[in-house]
C-alpha cells in the first residue's frame, strides 16, 4: 500500500508540474516532493521538484546566485534516467546563465538522446551559429527545426540567420521572407533583411528595416547595435559612437570581471580627479591594439589609468612608451577603484576633451624591441637572411567571428600571389586548418610560423622582420599598422566600420586598402595585391 500511495503521489506531483493552473505553485509542489522522497529516494519528479524549486531560490538572490544544488540534482536526475527530457532542457537553461561551455556540452549529449527534439535542436544550433564557429552543423540542425515546425516563424528567422552565418544571402532572404509572411512583426526576421540589404550596400534599406525593428521592439539591442555600425561606417561618428554604447558589455563583464564599480560615463568624465579606474577588454586582440592609443589621453585627463588586458598582448604593450605610468595587467587588482570603463568607449567618453576623431597609433621604441629576447626557430632565422622580399601574410581569422565568412578568404586565392619570382611568403597566423596548410606546402616559398607565434610580441618581432605585410581585416593588420609597416588590407565590398567607404582610411598611415567592388568577388583586390608585390620584388 504504501508503494501505490507513493506512485500515486508521483503522478499527482506530474499532473501539477504540467497543469497551467497548478504548475506555479511551487510550495505545494515541494510539500509534495518531500513526502516522496522520505519513501522514494530516487523519485525523478521528485528530485526534479526540488531542483526546480533550488532554481527559483537561486534566482532571487541574483546575480549572486548559487544553481550548484539544482544542478547537483538536474544531473542526478539524468543519471538516473538518461530519457528524462525535462532535466536535460532546466539543466541547459541554468548553465546559459552559468557557464555556455557545459551548455554545449550538455545539449551535445541531450541530442543525442532526442535527435529530433525541436528545443534541444534550436538551442543547440544557436550555440553552434554564434559561440562555437560550427556555423555548417548549426545550419543543418535550423534545417530540421524548420523541417519539423514549418509553421514557426522564428524556426525560419533562425535559419534565415544561419544562412546570413553561412553567406548564403539568397537562401537568408528567402528564408525571412517567409518567416514574416507567417508573422509581419517577427523582430529577428526583419533585422535580417535589414541585414541583407547590409551586405549589399542598400544602406538606406538597411536603415529602414533597422528602425522597423525597433518600431516592433523598442529596446532591440541588435536593432540598435546595427544602427551605430552603420552610422560609423557612414562616418557619423558622433551618433555612431553614443549608439555603440547601448552594446552588450554584460557578457564581457561575465567574463572578465569588474561588474563591482560603476560605469563612467562621458558626463562624469573630468579633468585632474586622480580617481582609479579599471579599463576592460572586451572583444578581440585587434580591438585591444587598436584602441590603446586612447588610454594615454585618458591618463592625461588626471586619471590613474588600470588596463586589464589579456595576458596574450603584455609584452608587445611594453614595448610602448605611451603605456608608461599605466598598470598594465592581465587582471583585475584587489584595489578599490572609483570606475570602470571599456576600452572600446574611450572614444566617446573622451570626446569632450579630445577632439580628435581618430587618435595616432601607440609609439613603439625600437630599442625596448632589440632589448627583447625573443626566440624564433633556427628555420625561420635562417630564412630571414634570405634578401628575397619577405611577405607576412594571413588569409582567416577567428571562425567563432560573426562576419567570418565575410572577411576570411580561401588560400587558393593566394595562389598568384605565391608564384612571383623574387619573394618568400610567411604565414603570420594561429590556427590554421590542416586543408589550407597541405595546400601552403605545395609552394616551395611559402612557409607556417605558426609556431613561432607564442605570443604578440613574437608575432611583432616577424613583422619587424617583413618587407610588407598582406593580410585579411584580423589582428595582424592591427600589430602591422602600429609598427608602421607597409600593409595591404584585404577588404569586403563592405567592411567593419573602421575602414570606412572611401579609398583611404585615418587609423593606420602605411596600410593600403584593396576593396572588392563587388560582393563575395576577391579577384579585383588579389590583381592589385599581385601588381603592388611585382613591383616591390623588382626593386
Amino acid at each position: 500500500m504504501k508503494i501505490r500511495s507513493v506512485d500515486a503521489l508521483e503522478e499527482e506531483l506530474k499532473i501539477s508540474l504540467t497543469n497551467p493552473h497548478t504548475s506555479n505553485n511551487m510550495k505545494n509542489a515541494v510539500l509534495m516532493a518531500e513526502k516522496i522522497l522520505e519513501v522514494k529516494k530516487n523519485s525523478n519528479y521528485a528530485l526534479y521538484t526540488m531542483a526546480l524549486h533550488e532554481v527559483c531560490v537561486a534566482n532571487k538572490v541574483a546575480p549572486m546566485a548559487d544553481y550548484s544544488k539544482a544542478i547537483e540534482n538536474f544531473k542526478k536526475i539524468i543519471k538516473l534516467d538518461p530519457k528524462f527530457i525535462e532535466a536535460y532542457l532546466m539543466l541547459a537553461k541554468v548553465y546559459r546563465e552559468t557557464d555556455r561551455q557545459k551548455e554545449y556540452e550538455l545539449l551535445l549529449e541531450a541530442h543525442k538522446q532526442f535527435p529530433d527534439h525541436y528545443l534541444i535542436m534550436f538551442d543547440l544550433a544557436n550555440l553552434m551559429c554564434f559561440k562555437t564557429g560550427e556555423k555548417e552543423k548549426g545550419l543543418e540542425l535550423f534545417v530540421k527545426c524548420v523541417q519539423k515546425l514549418p509553421q514557426v516563424d522564428t524556426a525560419w528567422a533562425a535559419l534565415g540567420s544561419a544562412y546570413l552565418l553561412n553567406r548564403n544571402l539568397e537562401m537568408a532572404l528567402k528564408c525571412f521572407e517567409t518567416s514574416l509572411a507567417i508573422n509581419p512583426d517577427n523582430l529577428t526576421s526583419t533585422l535580417g533583411v535589414g541585414v541583407y540589404n547590409f551586405e549589399h550596400a542598400n544602406f538606406k534599406k538597411a536603415r529602414e528595416y533597422y528602425e522597423k525593428s525597433l518600431m516592433i521592439n523598442k529596446d532591440s539591442f541588435w536593432a540598435t547595435f546595427n544602427i551605430s555600425l552603420l552610422d560609423l561606417l557612414e562616418d557619423d561618428y558622433e551618433n555612431g559612437l553614443r549608439v555603440y554604447e547601448q552594446r552588450d558589455k554584460d557578457q564581457f563583464l561575465k567574463k572578465y570581471g569588474g561588474s563591482e564599480y560603476p560605469e563612467i560615463t562621458l558626463e562624469e568624465v573630468q579633468k585632474n580627479t586622480n580617481q582609479k579606474i579599471i579599463v576592460l577588454r572586451e572583444q578581440g586582440f585587434g580591438d585591444d591594439v587598436m584602441f590603446s592609443r586612447y588610454l594615454k589621453p585618458f591618463k592625461n585627463l588626471g586619471y590613474e589609468v588600470h588596463y586589464a588586458c589579456p595576458p596574450e598582448l603584455i609584452e608587445f604593450f611594453k614595448l610602448s612608451p605611451d603605456l608608461d605610468g599605466i598598470n598594465v595587467s592581465s587582471h583585475i587588482d584587489p584595489d578599490h577603484f572609483h570606475y570602470r570603463t571599456f576600452l572600446m568607449s574611450l572614444p566617446w567618453i573622451t570626446s569632450k576633451f579630445i577632439k580628435n576623431k581618430i587618435n595616432k597609433p601607440i609609439n613603439i621604441d625600437w630599442k625596448r624591441f632589440n632589448d627583447k629576447k625573443v626566440n624564433i626557430s633556427s628555420r625561420i632565422k635562417s630564412l630571414l637572411t634570405s634578401k628575397k622580399l619577405k611577405v607576412g601574410f594571413a588569409w582567416s581569422g577567428r571562425p567563432t567571428h560573426l562576419r567570418d565568412q565575410v572577411r576570411t578568404m580561401d588560400i587558393n586565392h593566394f595562389d598568384d600571389l605565391f608564384k612571383i619570382k623574387g619573394a618568400d611568403f610567411f604565414s603570420l597566423q594561429k590556427f590554421s586548418k590542416n586543408v589550407d596548410l597541405k595546400h601552403m606546402s605545395k609552394f616551395k616559398n611559402v612557409y607556417n610560423c605558426e609556431n613561432d607565434l607564442k605570443d604578440f610580441l613574437h608575432t611583432a618581432f616577424l613583422i619587424k622582420e617583413m618587407d610588407v605585410i598582406m593580410t585579411i581585416d584580423t589582428s595582424l593588420v592591427h600589430l602591422a599598422g602600429t609598427l608602421g609597416k607597409k600593409t595591404f588590407l584585404f577588404l569586403p565590398l563592405v567592411p567593419d566600420y573602421r575602414w570606412g567607404l572611401n579609398k583611404k582610411q585615418d587609423w593606420y598611415p602605411t596600410v593600403n586598402l584593396l576593396r572588392q567592388d563587388k560582393i563575395d568577388d576577391w579577384s579585383q583586390p588579389i590583381k592589385s595585391a599581385v601588381k603592388a608585390l611585382k613591383k616591390l620584388s623588382s626593386r
